[in-house]
């Protein structure tokens, strides 16, 4: 296997020389990236849809549909818990009732109903439609990472709030489907990015009020000067999510969020909080207090961890 141009399986590697020891140094080397346990494929490819369907490919069992995680990567949404954002992505797949689970350590499969409408086809590979994958996850997935899959989802225009309600309607007195209807009630499609969604979510869990998103800041002519990530309006408080990447890896990155905010409390009168992903994943409710703290108020309450 001299070049590697396209996923291919351990077994396949196996057959033209590669061992585990050459697959793994590949891999550290950046060359090899593993969408899936078992599969492998060339990292220049990880953002090509064609070759994500390959890999699925290679693994998706019989009558089988890509789900929940996995549906959600193969339609380019991430929906990764934290502590898997470096792991490869689950390869989830659902299964009719008259169907036998397979039997795969590389794959988790759910034996469930399965109706036509909600089967697509992505580049010749069955997966839950769009909505269908929302709703599982929101479903089954603990409610942060449920409200950024749906978040995101209905941000990319891939579903909608009304049609996941419609989704979830029929399932009344179904297994956690109380916990989906909670988390499809918190949607914001106008989201931008998962942490922004779980910024907002432990401000409404800690019990502050519901901020609003993408909250614009205009001029007297009308024309926006600034977008806020979220913000509680009647109070003029805005919460931002600041990312490694475009915000703290640099002094000068810093600097100008630091003067950013200033002009917007000069010339708006809008206190803004800024959290960070330690913030929005960590046990310390710093993020809630320094919220109470712009509000005036204090409010007692037990932060609930976060378990993926």
């Amino acid at each position: 296997m001299d070049v590697i141009t396209e996923p291919f399986t351990y077994r396949e590697a196996l057959r033209h020389g590669l061992n585990g020891h050459d697959l793994l140094a590949l891999c550290r080397a950046g060359e090899l990236v593993r969408p899936h346990r078992g599969v492998y494929l060339p990292s220049r490819l990880v953002d090509d849809l064609d070759a994500r369907v390959t890999a699925v490919k290679l693994v998706l069992p019989s009558r089988a549909a890509l789900a929940r995680e996995s549906a959600a990567w193969l339609y380019g949404v991430d929906v990764r818990p934290p502590e898997r954002w470096r792991a490869p992505p689950l390869l989830e797949c659902v299964v009719p009732l008259d169907s036998v689970r397979p039997e795969h350590p590389a794959i988790n499969a759910f034996i469930s109903e399965l109706p036509r409408d909600d089967v697509v086809d992505v580049n010749g590979v069955p997966c839950t439609s769009p909505t269908r994958t929302a709703l599982d996850l929101a479903r089954w997935r603990p409610r942060f990472i449920g409200l950024g899959a749906v978040d995101t989802l209905t941000h990319v225009g891939l579903t909608t709030v009304a049609e996941l309600e419609k989704a979830a309607a029929p399932l009344r007195g179904h297994r956690f489907i109380r916990r989906a209807r909670e988390v499809i009630e918190l949607c914001e499609p106008a989201t931008e990015s998962v942490p922004e969604s779980w910024c907002r979510l432990r401000i409404i869990e800690a019990g502050l009020p519901r901020p609003a998103v993408q909250v614009s800041l205009r001029d007297e002519q009308g024309r926006e000067v600034y977008r806020l990530d979220m913000g509680i309006l009647e109070a003029r408080v805005g919460i931002e999510y600041d990312g490694a990447e475009h915000h703290l890896r640099t002094v000068a990155q810093r600097e100008h969020d630091e003067r950013r905010r200033a002009d917007i409390d000069r010339r708006f009168r809008w206190k803004t909080v800024a959290a960070t992903l330690v913030d929005v994943l960590g046990h310390e409710p710093r993020l809630e207090h320094a919220v109470m703290e712009l509000l005036g108020i204090s409010i007692e309450f037990r932060r609930r961890p976060w378990n993926p």
